[in-house]
C-alpha cells in the first residue's frame, strides 16, 4: 500500500453524501494520521475484515438451514430445547450452528460499533456502524420471528435480503477502514459516469435477483421462477459492460480492473451454479436421496450471491474513493 501523504481528500461527488474529512483523517507521511483516534486502525481493519469472514460464514450456515428443511428442527427460541448447546443431531446441527454463528457476528459487530464511537472520527462511518448493529439486531429478531411464526415467507424472505444487506455493509466498513482509504489516490484521468452507472445497475439488478432468489426459496412460485431466470441474464449482460467499460477505459487502474474481471468471472460461475440448482429442484424434485447435490448448488448459489453483492458495493466505492482523490 502506498504511503500516506500531506492532503485531506476533498468532499464526494453528488449522490455518495456529503462526506467532510475532519483534520483525524488527514494522512502524512510515514503512513501515521496526525490524531491518535487513527492509531488503531490497522487492528480495527484487521478485525473489520475478521467480521467480513465471519458474516459470510454465517450466510453459509443460513443457506445450509433452508436447503437441508432444519428451519423447525429447534422449536423454540433464543434457547434451543431450552439449552445453549443441544444434542448435535439431524437438522439440529444445522440450526443451532447457525444460531451459535448469528450469536458470533452480533456480539463482533457490536464490539466494532463501540470501536467505532470511541475510535473513529469520521461521523458518517460512526454511523454506519450504527446502522450495522441495528441491522444485526434486526435479522435477529427476525431469525426467532420465523422459528417462532413456523417460517411465514414475508418474514423468511425479509431475513434472507437484510442478510445479504449486511454483509455489504460490512465489506463497506472494512474499506472504509483500510489503509486504502487514507492513502494518496491517483485521480481518474477522465469521468468514471461512463463506468458508474452500469455499476450502479448491476448492483440494483442483483439485489433485484437476491429479492427474488429469497422468494423462489421460499414460496416455490414458478413466476418467480421465470422472473429469477430472466434477471439472471440482465444481471450477466449488466456485468458484461461493466468488464467491457473498464477493458476500455482503465486497463491500468489495477484496483478498478481486478474486482471487475473477478465480478465477471463470479456472475459466470453464478449462472453455472443457478442452472444446477434450477435442474435439481425444479427438474428432478424430491426423486434423488439424499440430496447432497441439490444441496450444494442452491446453498452455494445463494452464498455467491451474497458475495456478487459485496463484490459490486465494493468495487463502486473504490470508483468514487479514486474519483475524489487529489
Amino acid at each position: 500500500m502506498d504511503n500516506m501523504n500531506v492532503g485531506a481528500p476533498p468532499c464526494p461527488p453528488k449522490g455518495f453524501g456529503r462526506i467532510r474529512p475532519s483534520a483525524d483523517e488527514r494522512p502524512i507521511s510515514g503512513g501515521h494520521h496526525s490524531s491518535g483516534r487513527h492509531r488503531g486502525l490497522p487492528l480495527l481493519s484487521l478485525y473489520t475484515c475478521l467480521l467480513v469472514v465471519v458474516t459470510f460464514l454465517l450466510i453459509i450456515a443460513g443457506g445450509l438451514v433452508t436447503s437441508t428443511k432444519s428451519g423447525l428442527s429447534v422449536p423454540d427460541w433464543p434457547l434451543s430445547y431450552g439449552k445453549l448447546m443441544p444434542p448435535m443431531v439431524g437438522g439440529i446441527r444445522y440450526e443451532h450452528t447457525h444460531r451459535m454463528i448469528a450469536s458470533l457476528v452480533g456480539t463482533m459487530t457490536f464490539v466494532l460499533t463501540l470501536w467505532l464511537g470511541f475510535k473513529e472520527s469520521r461521523p458518517w462511518v460512526r454511523w454506519t456502524g450504527i446502522a450495522a448493529f441495528g441491522a444485526v439486531v434486526l435479522q435477529g429478531i427476525l431469525g426467532g420471528l420465523t422459528v417462532l411464526y413456523l417460517l411465514p415467507a414475508p418474514i423468511s424472505i425479509f431475513h434472507a435480503c437484510l442478510a445479504q444487506t449486511f454483509f455489504a455493509l460490512i465489506v463497506s466498513l472494512a474499506f472504509f477502514t483500510s489503509r486504502e482509504w487514507f492513502s494518496k489516490e491517483t485521480r481518474f484521468s477522465q469521468d468514471s459516469s461512463a463506468l458508474k452507472q452500469p455499476l450502479l445497475m448491476t448492483i440494483a439488478l442483483v439485489y433485484l435477483q437476491l429479492i427474488l432468489g429469497a422468494t423462489l426459496r421460499h414460496t416455490a412460485n414458478q413466476q418467480v421462477a421465470i422472473s429469477h431466470v430472466v434477471n439472471g441474464f440482465f444481471v450477466l449482460i449488466s456485468s458484461i459492460v461493466v468488464m467491457i467499460r473498464v477493458f476500455h477505459h482503465y486497463e491500468r487502474e489495477k484496483k478498478i480492473l481486478y474486482p471487475a474481471l473477478f465480478l465477471g468471472i463470479l456472475t459466470l460461475v453464478q449462472m453455472t451454479l443457478g442452472m444446477g440448482a434450477f435442474i435439481y429442484v425444479f427438474m428432478l424434485g424430491e426423486t434423488l436421496q439424499p440430496q447432497a447435490g441439490k444441496i450444494f448448488f442452491v446453498t452455494a448459489h445463494q452464498t455467491l450471491g451474497a458475495l456478487l453483492l459485496a463484490t459490486g458495493v465494493f468495487l463502486l466505492l473504490r470508483v468514487y474513493r479514486k474519483e475524489i482523490a487529489r
